[in-house]
């Protein structure tokens, strides 16, 4: 009954995805940002699991038209470049990852244009105390069904930064694609395919940052591995390993995150010629396609779509799609030392 209850707060969750977006929205608006005192040369954001996915979004998003590098750090260790004309984004959900803290820490003494966006905790704290930009997120939610608040607060900052231009269309337009969201058989379908089966994810560089998601919430919520890479790269390297072993190689289903508008030409002809590959040896190939027309919506559409076969996977498999409870005993061990 308990199991079925947390399912059932997932379920919910993932539901009132827009209404989330709608309060991120208006969070951002509300929000303060001061002007950087120094030029804005590179962009660095710190964060781990489901606060850096915000910012792979954004990545995805900005890729055409920012005209500063934008890095997203997973680790303790900061790199060297981050200095007094670095935009350091600090994004940690629950305010105590410490591998945030601790490059947070490193970035200090360098004066880096600070902006923290958290629900509270230590990063919160330290912001206060220093006088940095800060957006408070609503606390109680398990980090990764908090994504919609973490991608658009990015964009908040990026935006009061002067780094892009306005993106409010394109949001609405998200916020509206998925408030309409009745996809759910083929969700089910893509989920009952992926039954004793290993997912294996592919996308443009485009829509990298759903590739991750669906790759990371269907190891999450449904207790399942999955592994993901990018097309042109994994041309160059992984697609000769589409050969052994056979045996393991049959119980594999590749899904292919597609999109006509913004994959680029030459990558959807490398995906054409991929697939005849993949799908001499996989199970199934599935091909899965975004609706919307701003690259944002498409971005917003796919993770949605996503987070739905995670769920549905996780009634599949039997598994409580709430607790995470082996990161819980990580995290509970790295404590005691």
């Amino acid at each position: 009954m308990a199991s079925q209850r947390s399912a059932n707060i997932m379920e919910k969750l993932i539901q009132d995805f827009a209404d989330q977006m709608r309060e991120a929205a208006a969070i951002g608006k509300k929000a303060t940002l001061t002007p950087p005192v120094q030029e804005i040369r590179n962009v660095c954001l710190l964060g781990m699991g489901g606060s850096a996915f915000g910012g792979e979004v954004c990545k995805n998003f900005i890729a055409p038209h920012c005209k500063v590098p934008f890095e997203i750090v997973r680790d303790y260790n900061l790199p060297g470049y981050v200095s007094q004309h670095t935009l350091l984004i600090v994004s940690s959900y629950s305010g105590n990852t410490e591998e945030t803290l601790s490059a947070f820490a490193q970035a200090m003494p360098r004066s880096p244009k600070v902006v923290c966006v958290t629900s509270g905790g230590k990063v919160l704290d330290i912001a206060r105390q220093n006088g940095y930009d800060h957006i408070v997120l609503p606390g109680g939610y398990p980090p990764r069904t908090a994504a919609g608040f973490s991608i658009i607060q990015q964009l908040v900052v990026l935006h009061g930064m002067g780094l892009i231009s306005d993106f409010e269309a394109a949001l609405n337009e998200s916020i509206d694609l998925v408030a309409g969201f009745d996809n759910h058989e083929d969700a089910k379908l893509i989920a009952d395919q992926l039954k004793s089966r290993i997912p294996v994810l592919y996308s443009s560089p485009a829509f990298e940052s759903v590739s991750i998601r669906w790759r990371q919430q269907i190891e999450e919520n449904a207790k399942h591995i999955a592994f993901h890479h990018v097309i042109p790269e994994m041309n160059h390297n992984e697609l000769v390993g589409w050969k052994n072993p056979q045996e393991l190689l049959e119980d594999t289903v590749v899904i292919i995150l597609r999109s006509e508008e913004y994959d680029h030409p030459r990558n959807a002809m490398r995906i054409e010629i991929s697939r005849e590959t993949m799908g001499d040896y996989a199970d199934a190939v599935i091909e899965v396609y975004p609706e919307g027309k701003s690259h944002l919506a498409q971005l917003f559409y796919l993770l949605h779509l996503g987070d739905w076969v995670s769920y549905y996977l996780a009634q599949i498999n039997e598994e409580d799609p709430m607790p995470v409870a082996v990161i819980d005993y990580l995290k509970t061990e790295l404590g005691k030392k």
